[in-house]
């Protein structure tokens, strides 16, 4: 027997199909928990130079589903960024053993694996079962003998020591960024939940006040990659700017706590891949310019 009929005691669908702002429900079947909106533009024009929306990968999904249920935390199923990177955290285990541990999402990634070097104008799609970008970028990378200050290196993590031609370099692969608020609102203005909305009403009945749209809740933040950022790795990597470009982008879930194994400095802890974005080639490849990515996530 039909399972909604089964449950409704008629054929009569219960599950809102109504496509509102971008969103239908054919783009949620498939994607746990959320659904994005994110706009990458040029960061002194303006001009948007690709739109598109992420995939939750599975580091995402597992720590969804964790937190949500209160689960104790199964160390096999989580790959971490740490250990693909290169960047240990004396930390790691506590943060997955512990039920009172938190992690967060506010620092991303940026790479450059996406973009197809043999055929111009396509990228690899991200697939949901990734735990890492193809090609990490460091944002910063600059000689160990010239540091960045410790007030610069407060918006940075996964910060490692690579050597290039017999020279060390640190090199920061994780950027903060900052999320304020959560906008609630039905039909694009701000909404209020009343607990008199909760009444039996049918689909097709439209004197309820909320009838014929969809209340949305969503997060907004926006990505900041600044003119100096990205530019020495590639400079360092190929000698001058030519061909640097940036096609994936990762938001990084991690407690960020003092890591015993560098002498206390702040770093990110069991950091998994939240969610992935891939774009064609974008170019970084102008000394000055810079770039904004304006992400929004819907949860569902």
């Amino acid at each position: 027997m039909d399972a909604l009929k089964l449950l409704n005691g008629s054929n009569k669908r219960i599950i809102r199909t109504k496509i509102t702002d971008g969103i239908g429900l054919s783009e949620v079947i498939g994607s746990v928990g959320n659904y994005t909106t994110i706009c990458i533009k040029d960061g002194t024009t303006g001009k948007v130079l690709y739109s598109g929306h992420n995939t939750t990968v599975l580091g995402g999904r597992i720590a969804q589903l964790e937190e949500l249920f209160g689960l104790t935390k199964n160390g096999s199923q989580h790959l971490l960024i740490n250990d693909s990177l290169g960047v240990p955290h004396s930390q790691t285990n506590t943060v997955l053993s512990s039920a009172t541990q938190k992690r967060s999402c506010n620092y991303f990634m940026v790479g450059d694996g996406a973009a197809s070097s043999d055929v111009p104008g396509k990228y690899f799609t991200a697939k949901n079962y990734e735990t890492r970008l193809y090609n990490a970028i460091p944002f910063r990378m600059v000689p160990l003998s010239s540091d960045l200050s410790s007030t610069e290196q407060e918006q940075y993590r996964l910060r490692k020591i690579v050597t290039v031609d017999g020279i060390d370099y640190a090199a920061y692969y994780a950027k903060a960024f900052e999320v304020t608020s959560l906008t609630l609102e039905y039909n694009s203005a701000e909404y209020s939940p009343l607990d008199s909305d909760t009444t039996q009403v049918d689909e097709n009945d439209n004197t309820h006040r909320l009838a014929g749209g969809s209340v949305l809740a969503y997060v907004e933040f926006y990505l900041n990659i600044d003119a100096e950022e990205l530019k020495e790795y590639f400079t360092i990597k190929n000698g001058s700017l030519e061909g640097a470009s940036m096609s994936e982008i990762g938001l990084v879930y991690a407690a960020d706590l003092p890591n015993g194994n560098d002498s206390g400095r702040n770093e990110l802890a069991a950091a998994e891949l939240l969610a992935k974005i891939t774009s064609e080639s974008v170019s970084m490849s102008s000394e000055g310019n810079s770039r904004i990515v304006q992400y929004r996530i819907y949860a569902r």
